[in-house]
Parts: structure tokens; sequence; C-alpha cells
């Protein structure tokens, strides 16, 4: 099953020209399941059957309704038609929904069809070859400009097999699903079966879908679980892209989930409140879309209200392309590359459709270079350079490779190799495994960073650098890209890291002759104190005529020459160190540290005992208990 293609086949075409007569004829089952429908004589929703192919294959058949009025519900199943089945009365010829569906169906990118003219015994055959040239006129400059027309009868069978032939081969040279992406299925029906409970229906527009799988009904992110799938009837343990298939889930309640939601691999998709598009208008349109317009959006089985921000254009009139930006009333899910189509507010007529850019776009302001070059990018450009854009816009916020790809909207093996092309031409970096950053944004990184510490080293000369924890914070990034990212511009020669100090490559400390001698006398005052220190407010008082006090005395701080105790003292460093090796000396002798104890050890006063004690808390060194404490 996974080697084959599945093909959808779908019907098009104005209301009572004999579309699901047509489908019976060629399969044998009537598409009309509704009461309402037969009364009437119309489809009024969609319709479903499958149709042989030689080998035993099967070709999914959906019969859309063709009223003005059912439109949307045309619409609902379009969206995963391979071929199109474009169908016209003998003896009423080309109609307004024959205009529409068409229409819809060149918005929608199909890309191979047949033209099935009805009813020939309704009419004799005259009629027949100015419907026929009539439609070739109708269909000059579409995907169906040569395509094969066939003249039948469902009444008396003329022309069904040739049809059926036609068909046939066209599904063998339909285009290859997309079967190594995640499954996604728009659900089209929901009903309950007895037995059974909630049941999905809806066409496998990519990937495949097994019992196994985690789902997700998007957008609201909930968990399901799927019991059975059937295709054509059939029970089966796996589901391929282009198949009819209606999925039985397990927990939840037919009023729990309506058309237009997608059935999607758990985590595959994100939901979002706008979509970056090309947006092209028919040329029969008759509206214009002026910038901010309201409009019906059509996609997958699901149609919902939205706002229309023109990037560049005021107005798109008739037969215009512009790229934009929809803005949703509601949430929902795209993948880029989706196909969609808008309908005027009100009155409710086609007027256009185009193909999704960007999924999960940020919010734009109009008229930007930067804005619509990216959309032209991602609209023109080849795969390359697509998902170099796609780095260079989405990189910074740490997104997996993987979830890259997706957003591209392509295949993940493919995307990844096309990223190791660019890391090579050195265009992209792989800052941690699987995370992308852009050249030009580390680029920008590296001279924010270098300024920022040009900045410090003026203000701390005599420091070594900016403690790393600091600069981890000031990029904004994880821990994990953060480090990273130092890594990188440490390989590029522009900052280096030291002792866990930070500075710009190229700078140095450089001490004057008054500087050393100050570091000198600061540094004998903590070497005389030992184990009981001065207050820092008790030093900088004996230093208040030099000027460069402070300098000094930070950069031997940065430096760890001297240690902090407290809010109000340091150690120098020896002491420190022989501090804690008289703790660990007690420790072992004694099994426990006692603060008297501790205090005869070393030979100093209690409060600066307690200070040092205290110090080691904080370091994770020892651990009070009560009035003991323990060498962790």
């Amino acid at each position: 099953m996974a080697g084959k293609n599945h093909v959808i086949i779908g019907t098009a075409g104005h209301v009572d020209h004999g579309k699901t007569c047509l489908v019976q004829a060629l399969t044998g089952i009537d598409t009309d399941r509704l009461k309402e429908e037969k009364k009437r004589g119309i489809t009024i929703e969609l319709g479903f059957a499958y149709l042989k192919l030689p080998g035993g294959d099967t070709a999914g058949i959906i019969d859309v309704p063709g009223h003005e009025k059912f439109i949307k519900n045309m619409l609902a199943g379009a969206g995963g038609i391979d071929i199109a089945m474009l169908v016209v009365a003998a003896d009423e010829g080309v109609m307004p929904q024959t205009v529409e569906h068409l229409e819809i169906l060149k918005l929608l990118d199909i890309q191979r069809g047949v033209i099935a003219i009805t009813k020939a015994d309704a009419a004799d055959p005259e009629l027949c070859q100015l419907v026929e040239e009539d439609v070739r006129e109708l269909v000059r400059g579409t995907f169906l400009e040569t395509a094969p027309i066939v003249i039948t009868s469902a009444h008396t069978g003329e022309g069904i097999d040739a049809l059926r032939e036609t068909l046939c081969s066209l599904c063998a040279e339909a285009e290859q699903k997309r079967l190594k992406e995640p499954f996604r299925l728009p659900i089209d029906r929901v009903f309950t079966m007895k037995g059974f409970g909630t049941v999905v229906t809806g066409t496998l527009i990519e990937g495949s879908l097994s019992l196994k799988d985690e789902a997700m009904l998007y957008p609201s992110g909930e968990v399901v679980k799927v019991r059975s799938i059937q295709v054509h009837g059939q029970e089966t343990d796996k589901a391929f892209a282009g198949q009819r298939a209606a999925v039985n889930i397990a927990n939840r309640r037919k009023e729990e989930i309506s058309r237009g939601e997608v059935l999607a691999l758990s985590g595959s998709m994100e939901k979002t409140m706008m979509a970056d598009v090309k947006l092209k208008l028919i040329k029969s349109a008759a509206h214009s879309v002026k910038n901010g317009s309201r409009v019906h959006l059509y996609h997958g089985s699901r149609d919902l209200l939205c706002k229309v921000v023109l990037m560049e254009q005021d107005v798109l009139e008739p037969g215009e392309e512009g790229y934009a930006q929809l803005r949703l009333e509601e949430e929902t899910v795209f993948k880029t590359g989706d196909r969609f189509v808008i309908r005027f507010y009100s009155p409710v007529e086609t007027v256009g459709g185009g193909i999704v850019l960007d999924a999960c776009p940020r919010k734009h302001r109009r008229n930007r270079p930067e804005v619509l070059k990216s959309m032209e990018i991602k609209d023109k450009g080849d795969i390359r350079a697509r998902m170099e854009e796609w780095v260079l816009e989405y990189g910074m916020e740490c997104v997996p490779a993987k979830t890259l790809a997706q957003r591209a909207g392509l295949e993940r093996t493919r995307a990844l190799n096309e990223l190791r092309v660019l890391k090579e031409e050195g265009r992209v970096v792989e800052i941690t495994a699987g995370i992308f950053f852009h050249e030009a944004y580390l680029t920008r990184l590296g001279e924010q960073l270098t300024g920022r510490l040009d900045e410090y080293h003026k203000s701390f000369p005599l420091k070594e650098g900016m403690p790393l924890e600091e600069v981890r914070g000031r990029l904004g990034l994880p821990a994990a890209e953060a480090d990273g990212v130092l890594e990188y511009l440490c390989q590029k020669r522009q900052i280096k890291i030291k002792d866990a100090l930070v500075s710009n490559f190229r700078f140095r400390v450089v001490r004057n002759t008054d500087d050393k001698a100050l570091y000198k006398q600061i540094n004998s005052i903590y070497l005389k104190s030992g184990f009981q220190p001065p207050s820092t407010e008790e030093l900088k008082a004996g230093f208040a005529a030099e000027k460069r006090f402070t300098h000094v005395f930070s950069s031997m701080i940065a430096g760890k020459n001297l240690v902090r105790l407290d809010e109000k003292h340091f150690i120098h460093k020896d002491y420190y160190e022989k501090a804690l090796e008289g703790l660990k000396e007690l420790n072992e002798e004694k099994g426990q540290i006692i603060l008297g104890e501790y205090r005869d050890f070393l030979g100093i006063s209690r409060k600066h005992a307690v200070s040092l004690l205290e110090s080691f808390d904080r370091s994770g060194i020892t651990r009070k208990n009560g009035d003991v404490r323990i060498l962790k």
C-alpha cells in the first residue's frame, strides 16, 4: 500500500448537470445519502465513492454540490482533489457555477483533469458539438486547455467506459504524494456510528495514519485516540495520503468535533491567527479587495472570516495579485504551501485565492521593504534560498531544524540537506545540535556584544572582563545556545573567555605605575589581616584620596584575588583556601564542625568565624544542621 500513489477525483460543475448520476454510472455508488437530496434531486453535502482501477487499486471520488448556495460545501471537499472532472450538461452548456467551479479549481492549483459532457441523450449531436466548442473556449489558458473531452450519458451508458479509461490513465500520471510528512486529515464530516461511537472522515492530504500514531485535533490541540480506520468501507491498520479515510475516535463525542478541524500527528502543526500569503483575484471577480477588507476564507475543509492586510497595494483589482497578511477572527492551522480561496464578505461571491507563504508569521507593518523581500523569496526563491530565509527569520527563536522544515513546508530530509549545504557555504551556523542561526544574525549579535563589552571595558578598565553569567543573560538565549554563540564568537576571534570572564578579543588590562602600587597596598592589607579582614567601608576610608581605588579594588575581585564573604567583607584568596583546608581538617578529626571549635582552630574572633562558615554554607560546601555543620 505504501508504494502506491493514491488519488482523489473530484467533480465540478453547475447544479443539475448530472455529476451524481455520472459518478453512479462510473462506480455503481449513489453519493446522495440525505433524504433532502433525494427529495430535491440535487446534491447538498459532499458525496463519496470509489473507482476501481486496473490492477485492483481504487481511486476516491468526491462528488461536490453544484448549487451556488452550497459553494462552501463544495470547497470543503475540493482541497484534497488531484484530478478534476468538470461536468457540463449537453442540454444547457456552460453556466455560472461551471465558471465559478473552474476558477476555484485553478486557485487550488489542480493540475490534471477531464471534461465530461453529460446528458448526451437529451441533446442532438450538433448541440453537443456547440457545447464542446463553448467549453473549449472556457478552459483556454487553464490546466484543462488540452484535457480530453468525453461525451457521456448516464442514462444510456454512452461514453462511460471511455470516461473510466481516461480517468484511470490520469490516475496513473498523478503526482506522487508527500508520504514522508506527518499525517494530516482535514475533517469534512463527523457522525456517530452505532457500536463504534464518533467517526470523522476526510481526505488524507499528506503522510500516513496508523493505529499506533498519537493524533491531535487542531487548532484545539486536544490529543485523541484512534480506535479504528476504514478506507473505502474496508477496515485497515494504515491509511495513506490520497485516500478517503473514516477514523473512529475513541475519546470524543460527536458534538466535540466539527467540520473544519484537522486531525494530524501530535505536535506537527502550530495554531495561528495570521498567515502570510500571495493573493490573486480572478479576472471575472465582481469586486476588488481593498486593504482591510473582510472576507470569507476557505482552507482545507474550514471556512472562517478574516481581514486582508495588503502589504504594498491599497487595492487589488480583478486579475491582479500581491502579497498580503490574512488576520483571522479565530484560530486555525495552515502549512506553508497550502492553497486557499476567498469569497467576498457580502454578497458572498468567489473573488480570489492563493498560496500560504508563512503559516505562523509575525504581525507585519505595510510597505516594509524587508517584509516584501522576505515574502518574495518565500514565493519565488529556490529551495535553498527559501530555507536560508527561514533560518534568517526564525533561527534566533532557537527553532529546531525539523520545525524549521515544517514551517517552510519542506520535506524534512530535503530541508536538512539544504541546511548542510548552507552550513558548508558559511551562510548558516549550527550553533548547537539541530539549531541553526544565520551568519548575518550572528554578525549582528557579535557587533552588539562587542559594543557592550567596549562600554564595560571603558567603565572597568582594570577588570579582566564581564562575568560570563551576565553575558549569557544579555544574549537573551537559552544557556546551550548562548554558549554556542559565545564559542562561535571566540572562534571568530571577536571575544575571549578566561576564568568565567568575557572580554573583547584584543582587550588587555593595562595597569599604570600608580595602579600597581595601589594594588600592592590593598593586597598587603588583606594578607596581613588574614582570617579577620577589614570591612569594605574601613578599607575605602583608608584610600579616600585615591581616585583609582574603585577600579583597582574591582579588578582584584574580578581577578579572584579577593573572595566575597558577605556584603561587608572580602578575604584574600590565600586565606580563604587556608580556612577551607582548616574546615576539612577539623571535619576529618571530629566528624563535624562546631562554631566554637572552628573559631579556636583558626584562632580568630567568633564574628569572623561565623562570616567564614556562613560563606561556606552559601557556597554549598557545608550544610548547617542545628548547632553543627556537615561537610558536603
